[in-house]
């Protein structure tokens, strides 16, 4: 279960995460795929959490959908924040196998937590003997879920736009910090009109409209061989890689109000987020030792040894916030409130209303 150092760099695209945090992951459980995934998932939950929430956040700022041609061009930033409870995980109600155990405190930060020391797991072999004692690894310092927007809006017809949030591929699989791409398409659809029909659409003081959003982060990182876990030192590329897929949606009902240069804004809705992360290729792990004389190391390779598909975020949210506009000039900022809490601010412009 050395397999939680290539994870650790599975989540290398965000700012604050470096190359040297992810090596501090070299002594870890190597009892097999199965405890791996448990304690992975345990370790990074409030990560694949945050992350989610944040990607579905800040997709509007208004009700009021552009004119035809019209477009704005923001660049925004998220942060989710993680609660107390999501900060610590119970090594003991994991399910580990029988090999594996919590030492004295079973209970160890998460990933998006306090930089404290984290809980040590027993390693037993078939004889119930402890054969190692892992520190697992300690908590990031970070509360907080980062995530970034580059996002175009543009009016398409008659009471309603279209937004496209994209970044071409960035890194090399093989470099230091692997590939990232992000993919999204979002659309809204002014809807006063239908509830207050004839000429009242243009008195009301309101604006309401529905809106959806769809977000993708792939994330692709080739281990070095160098750095690839290899007990029996054969010096080739196992093929050992990390592949991660963060996905989400969002539908809101929208009201807003126009003040002047002032719009404020609050809305109600559903977001769902997912989770695909795949290790891959063949880790060679010291698992025992072969009676004989002299006695010699068991090796066991285990081939895509960590698979974890897993919804993170599903329900309700509600968000409020404000856009300010001056003259080409744009300015942004939301607040919301789920399973999760983000803040989310961005500066852009555009042209016309």
């Amino acid at each position: 279960m050395k397999f939680l150092k290539p994870l650790l760099a599975s989540v290398v695209f965000v700012s604050f995460l470096s190359a040297s945090y992810a090596q501090q992951i070299n002594n870890l459980i190597n009892n097999g795929p199965s405890d791996a995934t448990k304690l992975a998932r345990a370790y990074f939950m409030p990560a694949f959490k945050g992350f989610g929430f944040g990607m579905n956040s800040a997709w509007y700022n208004s009700a009021k959908a552009k004119n035809l041609g019209k477009f704005d061009i923001k660049i925004q930033g998220t942060a989710a924040l993680v609660p107390a409870q999501d900060q610590t995980f119970d090594i003991s109600k994991l399910g580990l196998s029988n090999a594996a155990s919590a030492k004295g405190n079973p209970v160890s930060p998460t990933f998006l937590s306090d930089n404290n020391n984290a809980a040590s797991v027993s390693l037993k072999d078939d004889n119930n003997n402890e054969v190692a004692s892992i520190d697992l690894p300690k908590g990031s310092g970070i509360k907080f879920a980062p995530s970034s927007q580059l996002q175009v809006t543009v009016g398409i017809i008659k009471n309603t736009d279209v937004s496209v949030r994209y970044t071409p591929q960035i890194g090399k699989e093989t470099g230091k910090f692997g590939t990232l791409q992000v993919l999204g398409f979002g659309l809204k659809h002014e809807i006063t009109k239908y509830l207050f029909p004839g000429k009242l659409d243009k008195i009301i003081p309101i604006d309401l409209a529905l809106a959806f959003g769809y977000n993708q982060l792939t994330y692709n990182y080739k281990l070095p061989i160098a750095d690839q876990q290899d007990d029996q030192n054969t010096g080739r590329d196992l093929g050992q890689k990390v592949d991660v897929k963060l996905s989400g949606f969002t539908v809101d009902a929208i009201l807003s109000k126009k003040l002047s240069v002032f719009t404020p804004f609050v809305s109600v809705g559903y977001n769902s987020s997912q989770t695909q992360l795949k290790v891959l290729g063949d880790f060679i792990v010291n698992t025992g030792i072969n009676n004989g004389l002299p006695p010699t190391p068991r090796y066991t390779t285990f081939t895509d040894p960590v698979n974890i598909k897993q919804n993170d975020i599903s329900g309700l949210r509600a968000n409020i916030g404000f856009s300010l506009h001056l003259a080409f000039f744009r300015l942004y900022g939301s607040y919301s409130i789920g399973q999760y809490q983000a803040v989310s601010g961005g500066i852009g412009f555009g042209i016309g209303k």
